[in-house]
């Protein structure tokens, strides 16, 4: 499932659909309707983080357009 401001993008539906497909899947895309950033993901991820005393304060954080997640380090997570 693509969900998100990403599952807007045409192209990228179609190279997932694609790849679903060449390994037995499929693809679920979402209403546009919610294909929109979710404020309610990222408050989530904020109150985890909090919750495991990984807080950035004011001075210190910094807005980046072009994040990547897998930069973030997760201490909320066992696996």
């Amino acid at each position: 499932m693509i969900v998100g401001g990403v599952a807007c993008n045409l192209r990228l539906q179609e190279m997932m659909g694609i790849m679903a497909a060449e390994r037995g899947a499929r693809l679920y895309a979402t209403d546009e309707r919610f294909c929109i950033d979710n404020g309610a993901m990222i408050a989530h991820t904020g109150y985890k983080m909090f919750c495991s005393n990984l807080i950035t304060s004011f001075d210190d954080a910094i807005v980046m357009q072009r994040f990547r997640t897998d930069d973030v380090e997760v201490t909320w997570r066992d696996d």
